[in-house]
């Protein structure tokens, strides 16, 4: 059997399981470690040539795909931006010569929605001029640049009506990051124009459903301030749209009826 047959044998399993219902993405995330060893840093690399060539990126650009997908499903973030990194050697247009892949505006709106929410507008409008102009208007870029703009206006009633219609499911993980990002950045609002409010006020500024649901957030809040507060000195405090120049803590504190 051929370095190539055994690859695609891993990633055809890999894929089965990926794909089946109920999902173990457990023994998924074991299968793409196989799979990584032979089409990535195995016999198959992107280096690769010979008659098998084309055949073994197109399978690397396969897994590094599946691999994007199952990291949202694990919530993991470095591994879907580690896996975003790796496939982009295989994108369309590029040195790799492949035909466009059908995952490949969903992928690209998804790492955008990503640095959206994770409040790297920088990174967000650096990505968004690597993609042509004319896939602006495809339905999984679209979106996200309409966020971008809903969040910059502060219009945040249309975020939460997107939040119903998104693209595809790998969509929601996203939007309940940047729905925390919405949050946090009405917060600061609320922190510079008031002392306190009531709560059941408060909730609804915050697009929490309940006071119990407000708590909860109070708590995270004053534990990522906290956190935020002992960084490294030295690290960027670029104002953004959750993070201010740092001014003291302030603590939330739900009592008697008020936040």
């Amino acid at each position: 059997m051929s370095s190539y047959d055994k690859a695609k044998g891993l990633f055809d399993a890999f894929k089965s399981g990926f794909e089946a219902t109920p999902c173990d993405l457990d023994k998924c995330e074991q299968q793409l470690a196989q799979v990584k060893v032979q089409v990535l840093t195995g016999a198959l690399s992107s280096k690769a040539a010979g008659p098998d060539a084309a055949k073994e990126q197109l399978l690397a650009r396969d897994t590094l795909e599946l691999a994007c997908f199952l990291s949202i499903r694990r919530r993991d973030i470095s591994g879907f931006e580690r896996h975003v990194a790796q496939l982009k050697m295989y994108a369309s247009g590029g040195s790799s010569g492949l035909e466009p892949s059908a995952n490949q505006h969903p992928i690209q709106g998804l790492y955008l929605l990503h640095l959206l929410a994770a409040d790297r507008i920088g990174e967000f409008h650096t990505e968004l001029e690597l993609i042509q102009f004319d896939d602006h208007e495809n339905k999984y870029i679209k979106q996200p640049i309409l966020l971008e703009r809903f969040l910059m206006e502060g219009n945040y009633v249309k975020i939460l009506e997107a939040q119903k219609d998104v693209p595809n499911a790998n969509c929601s993980f996203f939007m309940e990051r940047l729905l925390e990002t919405v949050r946090q950045k009405v917060g600061a609002s609320l922190e510079r124009s008031y002392d306190h409010l009531p709560a059941e006020h408060a909730a609804k500024m915050l697009i929490v459903s309940d006071i119990a649901a407000l708590q909860e957030f109070v708590v995270k809040e004053n534990e990522r301030k906290a956190a935020e507060e002992t960084d490294d000195p030295m690290a960027d405090m670029t104002p953004s749209l959750t993070r201010r120049a740092p001014t003291g803590l302030v603590k939330w504190e739900g009592k008697d009826g008020k936040l």
